[in-house]
């Protein structure tokens, strides 16, 4: 049996039956969840029954099993004597009946009060030894408002002699005078009480600070968490150790309300797409504004290691992000990292090992004959000629017959095994040292970082540092310093065709590798062989500030951030194998790009309380200049490509290009923030910030971005804490405008560009109005003429509304967060198609409106602690509806009719080949990127099934697609169209578990996205889906029949449901519990696997795909098996 002494084993005081009934009305509709695991235990052992059958044991060892097979936990103090000798023999019968048999002879006796059964004796039996050494005291466990503490522990410090409070927050305690109690109860601090000679204590609480006053970052400066009045999430460092990331962006996926995080894709070094609250933009730009350390930064969290994060605050709604006006539009995430505690030197290891295979077995040909049958029913159902027939075809490849792949051939080249690695191994090696004293606090770490990739030679290499330095010069008078360095190499190898032919050999009977034609330029050993395409990239980041404490009341900060960044880029493509090198006789290419980012901040933070008015004020001024410059160099038609790119003089010169470029922007700003409370009740906030930015013209380059807030302490009124329901009941309102000034430099101004053109024999260069400022098209083939400008382009705002709850029960057990916003950003930043009598294709201007509204619901419990268990929970819902509102004249922006609703649309995104039309548009009424296309109503059954369908020709054939005449003419045609599919989800989802016991942990993590609509190109065609097709002798309704050539439209068959429920992070680790005198402090193993499952519909490898909603293929998501070890000395 555990001698523990419960914290928080019993619900708070009420005062009555009524009270209780009164809380549980008041929580039970928005609370069920958390509160069903906080008193599941409670309710189940109450009808807790046991099995024992015991002869002549300890009693101890009964009361043990008891515990092993119920919640319940056994308390006593040590003058109840468990090592008497018991028997007993029950069936299922009700713990109380047993105990009342096995204690009846034992002199002792028992209470229930929760989940915790009092043993004591029926009467006080003392020798005279004993008699005068120990003696009993009593007492009363009150918190500050004097309401009693129920199941405060009550412990003889260096014992396990203790009680807990009861109902009243009384207890009684048998102890010798000179001991020293230790009073405990969570949320609160804990106290040390010496033993006299008085036998009555009153014992007073005080609730803990540090958790009800948890500071959070804000813009230019902290504030009280329990004092915000704008939506703010937090993510500390612990949240952040204990799922190993490659990235800190990945950590924020699932772990904050309204926050939208994807991995691009499964490559090395990879980028993350965040969204928080939606998509705001069309071509502005979506990416949320991040703060290093006070350094604003559009950068993203690439170049940081994890384990140098202190916190994460996202920073939501207006309120929150004003302060940062024209960068902030898409929410603001700030970044801390680490420094020392006061008075410790620490060092600290971490050594990560990680394994990475695929989650689900790849869709290839396995059987050639399988193949190579249903490529010739293919083809001949296409009106062309079997291809495996035993002859030498056309592009002069001998394909086997069917017969011939049966019995004689031999080869069966599985390309995925020499195409991916079996079990790619990856490191992650950080290590820091930290020390601090009354003036310095001195923090240094260094990571090493290896990502191998699933394809061979696929891999990418970061290493770095960060150095923080703060000194206090004089009390008043504070230096910080901190410089991040960060150098990767990448050495890219994706895309590799492991789905190639199995009957290609590797090589052909000369050794070379093997090619179908001089066109094939898909060989994955060559391409890995002969190819090569490197970036080594560096980033800096340094900062220095001065705080300056005037007077107790007002601190002057100066702050001076440098970012500084470059790649270079190196390309070669040999002359065979690859389409640049064959059409170039050999290419080689090298590029530079390089970044400079200068932010000089100075603000000042006034702080003073009066009586009951407690002010708070921010004024600064913030300037920003960015510049980057890029080059490069390609060469062509080699003589000798032994050094490929390192020689570009071994290419020809005539053909040689070169070209560079050079942007700059600057913004100033002024910035304002007033915080007022009110009797700790009523708080106001009032941000201002005024940005004047170079992108625009001078009629536009200024914009005010004001924002207001305000919050209600309601558990501060006498009314809310009489309930003695809440511990927290908050009410917050915020409205503001934020700006977006996502577009690249000179946009307001005339642009020229250049272009070659053939002339006499010889290449000639001109120059002249326009620029080609992108390509499109199937293939990239058509170029974009861009270059008229508008000198009345201005910001794109976004006015946001926000009304927020925060909520806390059970002594802050069980804490709850609710925001309803609703975001509209008008004047958005776009390119409208011009005509083309207008030489042009496009300019940018301002058009159109977007609304973002949704709720964002965060429920955190602590549903169990005691002495050796902790566990804890957050569940997190999300739902976020966007919607076109305007997109602009529709003479000027061009947009579509649709024939049968009169909806007015523009195309978005690129054409797909595979259907020769667009799969998404931006249709006002409607979410962003929704799929329009024809309505399929299964498969054509007959001729005349087709025909009077409105198909015709080869499409009114059986086994084709029965789409679907929705105008009600004679013919299926553009008219048809109509909206197929949503990309958006309905609303996304997120658990975190946390269970501890004794030094194990384990933590488990499920993410879900829900209600999205998957455009999955790959739902036929392929091997497992190939062998469903429609035939004669299997006329399904399902599946098409296999027809080369034949030209498919986009539909709803492609749609399918891309919901999905992932196991993402599972960790369980052990902590060692080390000796005092050890040269270790700390040490820790873990083991995590990431991706461990996911429930999913969905037919492709993985439904998590792009904000456009297309699947394309690729390879199945990655499974990694981490492994841990830290050591703190």
């Amino acid at each position: 049996m555990k001698k523990l002494f419960l914290s928080e084993s019993l619900p708070k005081k009420d005062s009555g039956r009524k009270q209780i009934c009164r809380v549980m009305k008041l929580t039970a509709s928005f609370l069920l969840l958390c509160s069903c695991f906080a008193f599941a235990g409670h309710a189940n052992s109450q009808n807790a029954k046991v099995s024992l059958n015991k002869t002549k044991v300890q009693l101890q060892d009964i009361l043990s099993e008891i515990e092993n097979q119920t919640d319940y936990l056994f308390v006593s103090n040590r003058n109840v004597d468990l090592k008497q000798k018991v028997s007993v023999r029950a069936t299922d019968r009700p713990v109380q009946e047993v105990l009342d048999e096995i204690l009846k002879n034992t002199g002792l006796t028992f209470t229930i009060e929760g989940v915790n059964i009092i043993l004591s004796e029926v009467k006080l039996v003392l020798d005279s030894t004993a008699s005068q050494q120990e003696r009993k005291i009593e007492g009363k466990i009150i918190d500050v408002n004097g309401e009693p503490i129920i199941g405060a522990n009550i412990v003889e410090k260096g014992t396990t002699n203790g009680v807990i409070s009861d109902l009243q927050g009384s207890f009684s305690l048998n102890v010798t005078p000179g001991v020293t109690l230790v009073i405990s109860y969570i949320g609160y601090v804990s106290q040390e009480l010496k033993i006299g000679n008085q036998i009555s204590y009153n014992i007073t609480l005080r609730e803990d600070s540090e958790t009800l006053d948890e500071v959070v970052v804000i813009g230019y400066g902290t504030v009280k968490k329990s004092d915000l009045t704008g939506s703010v999430s937090s993510i500390k460092s612990g949240e952040l150790a204990a799922i190993p990331q490659a990235s800190a962006a990945q950590a924020l996926q699932g772990r904050t309300a309204g926050v939208y995080v994807k991995q691009n894709s499964g490559a090395p070094g990879s980028t993350t797409t965040v969204r928080i609250r939606g998509t705001n933009s069309i071509l502005g730009g979506n990416d949320p504004l991040y703060v290093i350390d006070g350094f604003p930064s559009n950068v993203g969290m690439g170049m940081l290691n994890v384990d140098d994060i202190e916190s994460m605050e996202v920073l939501k709604d207006a309120s929150a992000i004003a302060i940062y006006g024209s960068r902030g539009a898409n929410g603001v995430i700030m970044i801390t990292t680490k420094r020392a505690k006061t008075g410790t030197t620490n060092i600290t290891v971490r050594q990560q090992i990680t394994l990475s295979q695929f989650d689900t077995k790849l869709d290839l040909w396995r059987d050639p004959v399988l193949m190579a049958s249903l490529n010739n029913e293919s083809r001949i159902n296409g009106g062309l000629d079997p291809l495996y027939v035993g002859k030498v075809s056309s592009t002069g490849v001998y394909y086997p017959s069917v017969e011939e792949l049966q019995t004689t051939w031999t080869t069966n080249t599985r390309w995925d095994d020499l195409v991916f690695r079996d079990t790619p191994v990856s490191n992650n090696t950080t290590a820091t040292i930290s020390s601090s004293n009354d003036r310095t606090v001195f923090n240094l770490s260094a990571n090493f970082y290896t990502d191998n990739g699933m394809y061979i030679k696929d891999d990418y290499t970061k290493g770095g540092y960060n150095l923080s330095v703060d000194h206090n010069i004089y009390d008043n008078f504070k230096v910080r310093f901190s410089n991040i360095l960060s150098r990767g190499v990448r050495n890219a190898n994706g895309g590799l065709a492991y789905w190639r032919n199995p009957i290609y050999p590797v090589y052909d009977e000369n050794g070379d590798y093997y090619l179908t034609n001089a066109s094939d330029f898909s060989h994955p050993m060559a391409i890995t062989d002969l190819q090569k395409n490197e970036t080594k990239s560096l980033d800096v980041i340094s900062s220095v500030a001065l705080e300056w404490q005037l007077f107790p009341f007002l601190k002057l900060t100066s702050q001076l951030n440098y970012k500084f960044g470059k790649s270079v880029s190196d390309r070669y493509y040999p002359k065979k194998y690859t389409e640049a090198g064959e059409f170039s006789n050999g290419q080689a290419e090298i590029e530079n790009w390089e970044g400079h980012n200068l932010v000089s901040e100075t603000f000042a933070n006034f702080q003073k309380k009066f009586d009951k008015h407690d002010i708070g004020a921010m004024v600064g001024y913030s300037y920003e200049y960015y510049m980057s410059r890029s080059s490069g160099l390609t060469g062509k038609d080699f003589v000798n490509e032994a050094l490929g790119n390192e020689n570009m003089g071994a290419g020809n010169p005539e053909k040689n290009e070169i070209w560079n470029g050079y942007s700059d922007n600057k913004l100033v700003s002024g910035m304002f923030r007033l915080n007022y409370v009110y009797d700790n009740k009523y708080l106001l906030t009032l941000t201002a910030r005024a940005d004047g930015s170079s992108k625009f013209g001078k009629n536009n380059k200024w914009a005010m971005f004001p924002s207001g807030a305000v919050s209600w302490k309601a558990h501060e009124e006498s009314f809310i804490k009489n309930l003695n329901v809440f511990d927290e009941l908050k009410f917050r309102f915020s409205y503001g405008i934020s700006g977006n000034q996502g577009i690249s430099p000179y946009q307001t101004l005339s642009r020229y560009g250049t272009d070659k053109y053939y002339n006499d024999g010889s290449w000639a260069t001109t120059i002249g109005p326009g620029y080609v400022s992108g390509w499109t098209g199937p293939g990239w083939i058509y170029r974009v003429w861009s270059g008229i400008p508008n000198p009345d382009l201005k910001w794109e705002t976004t006015a946001q509304a926000d009304f927020g709850i925060d909520m806390a029960f059970l002594n802050r057990r069980l804490r709850v967060s609710f925001d309803y916003y609703d975001k509209q950003t008008s004047d958005l930043l776009r390119e409208r198609n011009l005509a083309l009598s207008s030489g042009y294709d496009k300019m940018w201007v301002n058009d159109g409106k977007i609304q973002n509204r949704g709720f964002e619901l965060t429920v955190d419990a602590d549903i169990l602690q005691t002495k050796d268990w902790q566990l804890s929970g957050t569940l997190i819902y999300s739902r976020n509806r966007n919607k076109v509102k305007d997109l602009g004249n529709t003479l000027e922006s061009g947009l579509v009719t649709d024939p049968m609703t009169g909806m007015l649309f523009e195309y978005s995104g690129n054409s797909l080949e595979q259907y020769r039309d667009y799969t998404n548009i931006l249709a006002i009424g409607q979410p962003v990127n929704v799929f329009y296309g024809y309505k399929v109503d299964g498969i054509v059954q007959t001729l005349n099934e087709g025909i009077d369908a409105g198909l015709s020709g080869d499409y009114a054939n059986p086994g084709e697609f029965k789409y679907m005449n929705l105008n009600g003419d004679s013919e299926i045609s553009e008219a048809d169209k109509t909206i197929i599919g949503d990309p958006n989800p309905d609303f996304t989802a997120s658990l975190a578990l946390n269970l501890s016991w004794k030094k194990f942990d384990v933590s488990v993590f499920l993410n879900g996205v829900f209600g999205q609509d998957v455009l999955n190109t790959k739902a036929f065609g392929e091997p497992s889906n190939s062998p469903l097709r429609w035939t004669p002798d299997n006329p399904t309704n399902k599946y098409p029949s296999l027809r080369d050539g034949r030209q498919v439209k986009i539909s709803d068959w492609w749609i399918e449901d891309g919901s999905f429920l992932r196991v993402q992070n599972l960790n369980i680790g052990y902590t060692f519990d080390l000796p005092k005198k050890s040269f270790l402090s700390k040490a820790r193993i873990y083991m995590n696997a990431s991706n461990l499952y996911t429930f999913t519909k969905f037919k492709g490898y993985d439904p998590e795909v792009g904000l456009n909603g297309v699947y394309s293929g690729g390879y199945p998501r990655l499974r990694k098996w981490t492994f841990g070890l830290d050591l703190t000395f």
